[in-house]
């Protein structure tokens, strides 16, 4: 079984990427590129007619699935591995859509596949957000849009739940930042994953989580240093020192009976030079950092010479100069941001309570290298400032609260980080860059997806799968960052666009099937046009599916409610059900003597069945072409005598049939 997970950033713009770039036409190549990196081998060409063949096959194989499926979107599926379970994160489409069948290349319906779709229906988060989980025919018993039981949080459309006979699936998608309703999300979503466990159902958690638990799951530069800690530790040192070598005599004088120089030198444990730097400087820049503020600028296009409002912050040094610090940002509040170290909190009303998210002057190691040379002109060269990010002092926030309740969701709960389960000394590899600045072509990002599974699930993780994806060919190291990049970036075919404009460029055919291989527990690097997210995968043995085994999908109320997609009625289904036409007729014409018992039944009221049989054998009532040709005339002895009719009158009929003719879905389409 191959569970992915992916936040597509909005799944509109990625199925029209997919559409475009993996039309039917074109999935005859990708899937011959797929299935050589299935069997780990090269595309190569062999005979002409051995090439031919396996062309001439391909497109059998092609054509027969195209035309079962005829949707570019099932095909790619099948070219990452036929996937079983596909979990989407910020798919955007309002539920209406959904409702009325208007979502974007009908994406609520795959060949093979049920979805069940979770919306922001609140105020707030309309438009945004959204998640959806795809599965296979047969492997899904019942889903819950609403498992948090929280109307505020489910209404923000993070989280679906679908349950799979001996485990739950829950796909969500976690709130950035650190504020309280994130963790009011984390802690309802860990409850409702400990009432399943309770029930008896293992639990796997996958999604974007906006969060880390691992050092490596950032980049070394944006990893924090605790400088006040570094301070309390010289403090330590200096007391220590001076207890060390002082002591009392006889007659209760101190003394110094420190010995010689190299034994004062050997009573302390000498540090590294850049903490001494620290230490010895961090006093003159606090100073420093007192006249810091924001001072607007702006920034030219060089192509279109349009001009952007932005901001830098500055600071102002002893010598009276200015020294620049940070990037160009959109507001005065987000420059001044990395160079404020004061202690950070927000106020948990549900609780009442105050909870410190970062501790005074916790800063990363690309900000305290850039404050130590341009305010004190003290340089680390790159391998100092590697030494930095390696060392222990270097690391995640420690007091972020999402750390801290991932750390206990390990500890205490008992799941498993697969991905670093599986490849404990990997560097670099990361699943989300910024888009705007271009840092995935430098593979400067963060690992803030993940596949968790309880402890129970790990040994039916398939293992055997290979190691980590290296871009187009084997890398030595494939755990080292150099592969990393190699991979997030298809060995250098994915370039960075300009800063000037015109988007993401476009891309060679082989490099768009480089995010395709064989089925394996880690991650899928998707071109940066579709998101700025990659998938991440969980391949389970195949002896999992007999666990699973094959599952009817229920019709209880939380998985109906999961899909909206189906509560739509077809056009042709709705005119041709018993009694449509009647119900039509009394909603154009109140003259009808038919009108009052089909306005009864349309108000809910009971038919009797002999009525109901009658409305079946009617021919003219579920006739699509009688309905549109307008209501027919009875004709009477009492009609065919009176022919003649006053000067400028009509008739009731030709009345009644121009006013159904004015109403009619025929004369609306006509219109369009």
């Amino acid at each position: 079984m191959l569970i992915v997970s992916w936040n597509v950033a909005g799944l509109k713009p990625a199925l029209q990427r997919i559409h475009e770039d993996y039309s039917l036409s074109s999935c005859a190549s990708s899937l011959t590129a797929a299935s050589n990196a299935a069997n780990g081998t090269k595309l190569q060409a062999t005979t002409a007619a051995t090439e031919n063949n396996a062309n001439s096959s391909t497109k059998k194989q092609i054509t027969t699935t195209s035309t079962a499926n005829a949707c570019p979107f099932t095909n790619y599926l099948q070219l990452h591995g036929n996937i079983d379970i596909l979990c989407l994160q910020e798919h955007k489409i309002p539920l209406s859509q959904l409702s009325s069948r208007a979502e974007p290349h009908r994406c609520s319906t795959i060949s093979g596949y049920e979805s069940f779709w979770s919306c922001a229906t609140d105020q707030k988060s309309r438009g945004f957000n959204g998640v959806v989980t795809y599965a296979k025919t047969g492997i899904v018993q019942s889903a819950d849009s609403a498992p948090l039981q929280d109307p505020e949080l489910d209404g923000q459309g993070r989280c679906i739940m679908t349950d799979h006979g001996t485990f739950v699936l829950f796909n969500v998608y976690v709130p950035n930042g650190i504020h309280p309703n994130k963790m009011k999300f984390l802690h309802a979503l860990q409850n409702s994953m400990r009432v399943q466990r309770e029930s008896g159902k293992h639990v796997v958690l996958v999604g974007d989580m906006n969060l880390k638990i691992d050092k490596r799951d950032i980049y070394w530069k944006h990893r924090v240093v605790n400088v006040e800690k570094l301070l309390l530790e010289r403090q330590q040192n200096q007391q220590k020192e001076g207890k060390q070598h002082c002591s009392k005599n006889a007659e209760g004088e101190i003394t110094d009976d420190s010995g010689d120089d190299n034994s004062k030198r050997a009573s302390t444990t000498p540090l590294s030079k850049w903490k001494t730097d620290v230490q010895n400087h961090w006093d003159k820049i606090t100073t420093v950092l007192e006249t810091i503020e924001a001072v607007p600028c702006q920034t030219t296009n060089p192509n279109t010479k349009q001009t952007f409002n932005r901001w830098r912050a500055r600071v102002k040094l002893a010598d009276g100069k200015y020294a620049i610090l940070g990037t160009y940002e959109e507001s005065a509040e987000d420059a001044l941001f990395h160079y404020t170290f004061c202690e950070l909190s927000y106020e948990d009303s549900s609780t009442n309570t105050r909870t410190i998210c970062r501790k005074r002057n916790v800063l990363s190691v690309e900000v305290l290298t850039e404050l130590m040379s341009k305010i004190v002109n003290v340089s680390w060269d790159p391998k100092m400032q590697r030494d930095v990010a390696n060392s222990d002092e270097a690391n995640l926030n420690p007091d972020s609260p999402p750390y801290m309740w991932m750390k206990a969701l390990l500890e205490e709960d008992g799941m498993v980080d697969v991905f670093r389960h599986m490849y404990p000394e990997a560097e670099g590899r990361f699943t989300c860059w910024h888009q705007q600045k271009n840092r995935r072509y430098v593979n400067e990002g963060g690992r803030i997806d993940f596949t968790l599974v309880d402890r129970a699930l790990l040994d039916h993780v398939d293992t055997s799968s290979g190691s980590l994806r290296c871009g187009t060919k084997p890398h030595d190291d494939p755990f080292g960052e150099e592969a990393a990049l190699m991979a997030c970036t298809s060995n250098g075919m994915f370039q960075a666009p300009s800063f000037a404009g015109g988007g993401i460029a476009q891309v060679s055919k082989r490099a768009l099937d480089s995010q395709f291989g064989p089925p394996h527990t880690g991650m899928i690097y998707t071109p940066p046009s579709y998101s700025d997210h990659i998938a991440i995968s969980l391949l389970m043995k195949e002896s999992f599916n007999d666990v699973v085994g094959q599952l009817t999908l229920q019709s209880n109320a939380p998985t109906r409610k999961s899909q909206p997609h189906k509560k739509q009625q077809s056009m042709m289904s709705f005119l041709c059900a018993p009694g449509a036409t009647k119900k039509a007729a009394s909603s154009t014409s109140s003259k009808s003597s038919t009108s009052a018992s089909s306005t009864t039944a349309a108000a809910g009221q009971k038919r009797p069945a002999q009525q109901q049989e009658e409305e079946v054998k009617d021919p003219k009532a579920n006739n699509l072409k009688s309905y549109f040709a307008g209501p027919v005339e009875k004709k009477s002895s009492t009609s065919k005598k009176s022919s003649t009719k006053p000067a400028g009158s009509k008739s009731n009929a030709s009345k009644d049939n121009k006013k159904h003719k004015k109403n009619s879905l025929f004369n609306h389409f006509s219109k369009k």
